[in-house]
């Protein structure tokens, strides 16, 4: 049957918004030591913009997924800790702040389906081997929701949505209503504190993109569990599945069953680490990519 894209919209609250938001993610990648490459690609949801960095030496490369209201840009500290080993992409999602399109899928019960189609378009365009395909919260998301093949040699998923619905608390609501109708930094800081381990500070860098987005963003919902039979589809693929203990999103212990059951592996609990791993422990998520892949039960 063939795909008809959803109806999409823009994330920004007029189009001036945008380039604030561009104006910083290329700043951040020009100052950036790192020699580097941006490649644009056509899909179903926009132009796809991807960050490349690192040389091929024989391992996979690596496709990194962000998670919501991050890209390449606020992800440089895992790619550096990537590339010494492996060629690293890193798209910006369409529809979350960053260099992509700014068109986000419409009807929110099919969002991650909606990301899954735009990844199986995107993946053969990066690169014609196989590849690790990590991904963080609602990039853990897209990956579970795209299509399993030869094409993906090992799936690594951090602090994922898809397997489990994220925890809403009542103050995680009330952090994001005041950071998104009053964007300062003080309640940037709040909602990071919040999705942060305690034993971790956001750096002002973070809260003032945080702030960027408030005030220029619509944000994004929490995404919907995704149907065990579209998760059982990757139980052939070597999977990492890893949380922080210190995660109000997606705790170890929610994880656990699902995982274990619909993947066959156990958890990893990352120590001291909350919801924003690729923030907090970029060395950490890197040694879970790199490690060799593998579907036995693994303890925590």
């Amino acid at each position: 049957m063939k795909y008809v894209p959803l109806a999409t919209h823009g994330i920004y609250h007029e189009t001036a918004d945008s380039v604030p938001v561009r104006r910083a993610c290329r700043d951040r990648l020009e100052h950036w030591h790192v020699p580097h490459a941006l490649h644009r690609f056509d899909t179903s949801l926009g132009v796809t913009t991807v960050l490349s960095a690192g040389t091929s030496t024989g391992l996979p490369p690596v496709v990194l997924l962000p998670g919501a209201d991050l890209n390449a840009a606020t992800s440089l500290a895992t790619v550096c800790a990537l590339r010494e080993q492996h060629r690293v992409l890193v798209p910006d999602i369409p529809g979350e702040p960053g260099l992509s399109s700014s068109r986000r899928p419409h009807r929110y019960r099919q969002l991650l389906p909606a990301y899954g189609h735009w990844l199986d378009e995107l993946l053969p365009q990066l690169c014609s081997e196989p590849v690790i395909l990590a991904g963080h919260s609602l990039g853990a998301g897209i990956a579970l929701a795209s299509t399993p093949s030869d094409h993906v040699a090992k799936l690594v998923l951090v602090s994922p949505a898809g397997l489990v619905a994220m925890r809403r608390t009542r103050e995680l609501t009330w952090l994001r209503t005041k950071w998104r109708f009053d964007t300062t930094r003080g309640n940037s800081e709040q909602l990071l504190s919040y999705l942060m381990s305690p034993r971790f500070t956001p750096d002002m860098g973070l809260v003032s993109w945080y702030s960027m987005v408030a005030e220029h963003c619509f944000p994004g919902r929490l995404p919907r569990r995704l149907p065990a039979r579209l998760v059982r589809r990757w139980s052939g693929t070597p999977v990492v599945v890893a949380t922080g203990e210190d995660d109000r999103l997606v705790s170890p212990d929610r994880l656990r069953r699902r995982v274990r059951s619909l993947l066959g592996v156990e958890v990893r609990t990352l120590p001291r680490v909350g919801h924003l791993a690729l923030r907090e422990a970029p060395g950490t998520v890197a040694e879970l990519i790199t490690s060799a892949p593998n579907n036995q039960k693994e303890a925590v």
